[in-house]
């Protein structure tokens, strides 16, 4: 279960990471906003930020291709980066949509603290005790590898969603209830 937990939390991770290396422009924001101090460096920090997609597809592909202790430690920084960016917004006050997927929505809440958290976790233990690659399930019959990777991809899914379509779904039902 470890093994899809953490298969998973690098996919989500792959796809922020894509996402910040097609639309920067949110996640520059997403500094800005939070981090006045960051505004003059708003180039820099559009560098930046590809450089941390890169950084996150690379960790992503390390952890799904190795799955040694190395790859999920790195995932697991990379997890903890996050809780530390959403404290850091949430503390501020700053209701401002996060950047982690470029365009697409994700208004920082609690949702984003509890995947970072359960995937830091997650990454964690899996550093202390490494599944192995997921390129391990070739070695299975067919349906073993398409049930492990169905489980990767829904479990990517959800989280996905729940700091995507949740918050915005709640900040709507908000807004009916005050207008009615």
């Amino acid at each position: 279960m470890i093994q899809a937990l953490a298969a998973a939390a690098a996919v989500l991770l792959a796809a922020a990471g894509a996402g910040k290396l097609r639309s920067p422009a949110p996640a520059v924001a997403m500094l800005v906003n939070g981090w006045p101090v960051l505004r003059r460096r708003r180039a820099a920090l559009t560098h930046a930020v590809r450089a941390g997609g890169i950084a996150e597809l690379a960790v992503a592909v390390a952890v799904l291709a190795d799955g040694g202790r190395a790859a999920h430690a790195l995932l697991a920084l990379a997890y903890l980066v996050f809780v530390g960016v959403v404290l850091g917004l949430l503390t501020r006050g700053r209701g401002t949509s996060c950047g982690c997927f470029g365009a697409a929505e994700s208004p920082v809440g609690a949702a984003h603290l509890v995947v970072d958290v359960a995937a830091t976790a997650v990454a964690a233990l899996a550093a202390a005790r490494p599944p192995g690659p997921l390129a391990g399930l070739t070695d299975q019959p067919a349906a073993t590898v398409v049930t492990g990777l169905g489980q990767v991809c829904l479990l990517a899914g959800l989280a996905y969603l729940s700091i995507t379509a949740l918050p915005a779904t709640a900040a709507a039902r908000r807004h009916v209830e005050e207008s009615a």
